[in-house]
């Protein structure tokens, strides 16, 4: 984990009212975070149960460097593919060092 060479973007969209309440507003997101992170991928693609959908989810865990304020909503961009937080960024210390870590996830077909 020493080395942070994978460009990370950090992508939040803002809440919008509609007829049917709130919700986010992806043609207007922003980038609010880039820089050089850290992404493990873990080794095995999960297979959503087939008898109810057709598709397959990936799964990695990202580390960005010192305090990164990510929200629970936002998308994480990495090697031009957008990818969902899988609950909070989790901020940890190892030594002096200052570290976010996030679960990510992407669902294909």
């Amino acid at each position: 984990m020493s080395l942070f060479n994978d460009d990370i973007e950090v992508w939040r969209a803002p809440l919008v009212e509609d007829a049917y309440g709130r919700k986010r507003d992806w043609d207007a997101a922003t980038r609010v975070w880039a820089g050089k992170g850290a992404v493990v991928p873990y080794r095995h693609t999960k297979k959503v149960e087939p008898s109810t959908r057709e598709t397959s989810e990936r799964s990695a865990t990202v580390y960005l460097p010192g305090t990164v304020g990510v929200d629970s909503a936002d998308f994480i961009r990495f090697h031009n593919q957008y990818w969902t937080l899988e609950g909070d960024a989790w901020l940890w210390a190892l030594g002096s060092r200052r570290y976010t870590m996030l679960d990510i996830k992407r669902v294909t077909k």
